[in-house]
């Protein structure tokens, strides 16, 4: 069952678990279905499986621990072309085996470390696994380790260096989550993603070189924040695309500019919460992130956080509630609505 959302300190989390359930590997195959198609294993009755489900919210990325018996699962394009859900996922195996059948055939087993590129085709099976992920938007990552084109799943070796690094800082987060201050964990938001790219190095190359369009899209807008002419205008020019392209690609969550803005402020969250820059003046950081007019920034930070960007600063100073609620959707959602907040903003 899906037990109701929370607070493990300033962290918002989610659980499921099949306990008590008639019907178990169903509603599994329900929890994930926004991103897999499921079945169970030959081998093993639908009835008597189990499964346990712990995700966190960090605000720019989800901490989730799996627990669950013997099943398969794909990736394929109509998954894909149905869901739109352009994430990584950096995975640690804590115990059991993942065999992995697309692209090619291998085995992650206790301690390997994987990173699955959820825009690409797979197909694996679990047997009575256990593991830890964090799940990140690709634009998160540098366009050298997270390209446009989709990438095929690669593994670290558990005795490898960057895999026991890895394993360690997935280990260290789930360890920490109960008791995390609301500024630390928007600290942790901002810095995780950038440590883990240090480790993890570029992707193979690919034939496909283009990519789809809204990966295009989003990895054009994450890189050019900081223009103030980011316009519609600009996208068109610079992606050669239509404007009817891009209201198709972002007219589900309010428009291209609406996104624009978004993110803009949300970096702009990251970058007040962060010491480094607590010298920093916040109409620098407002025009360094494409604001022209700092008044108005303020008014639209407010909109969207429900407090100023100076509140926001004083708050991770010292540490006040008003922050927990910047770090995940407001009203507690669904595991599907915290997967697809990641992207839209």
């Amino acid at each position: 069952m899906a037990l109701p959302q929370g607070e493990l300190g300033a962290i918002a989390s989610f659980h499921f678990a099949t306990a008590g359930i008639d019907a178990p590997f169903d509603a599994w195959r329900s929890l994930l279905s926004i991103i897999f198609e499921s079945a169970p294993s030959k081998a093993s009755s639908p009835s008597n499986f189990h499964a346990d489900l712990m995700v966190h919210h960090f605000g720019s990325f989800l901490l989730c621990r799996t627990v669950t018996g013997s099943g398969r699962y794909r990736r394929t394009e109509t998954t894909q072309i149905r869901d739109d859900i352009d994430h990584i996922v950096i995975s640690s195996c804590v115990r059991g085996v993942i065999a992995l059948a697309d692209p090619a055939s291998r085995r992650l087993r206790q301690g390997d470390v994987a990173i699955f590129d959820l825009s690409a085709p797979a197909a694996f099976a679990m047997t009575a696994a256990e593991g830890i992920h964090l799940i990140l938007p690709r634009t998160l990552l540098p366009a050298s380790l997270a390209p446009v084109y989709p990438t095929a799943c690669r593994i670290l070796a558990r005795d490898t260096a960057m895999a026991i690094f890895i394993r360690g800082i997935l280990d260290a987060l789930m360890s920490a989550v109960s008791r995390l201050t609301s500024a630390e964990a928007i600290a942790l938001g901002g810095s995780v993603p950038n440590l883990l790219a240090s480790c993890l190095g570029p992707a193979a190359p690919s034939a496909e070189t283009k990519g789809d369009l809204g990966r295009r899209l989003r990895r054009h807008i994450e890189d050019n924040l900081h223009h103030s002419d980011l316009t519609l205008s600009r996208l068109t020019r610079d992606l050669g695309v239509s404007r009817s392209q891009l209201y198709r690609q972002f007219g589900a969550t309010g428009g291209v500019e609406a996104y624009i803005r978004r993110r803009r402020l949300r970096r702009c969250l990251l970058i007040l919460c962060d010491a480094r820059h607590a010298d920093r003046r916040i109409g620098d950081i407002a025009y360094e992130m494409g604001f022209t007019d700092e008044a108005h920034f303020s008014r639209l930070f407010r909109r969207l956080f429900g407090l100023s960007p100076r509140s926001a600063r004083n708050a991770a100073r010292g540490d006040s509630s008003d922050l927990s609620g910047l770090l995940w959707p407001a009203g507690g959602g669904s595991f599907g609505s915290w997967l697809t907040s990641l992207t839209t903003g």
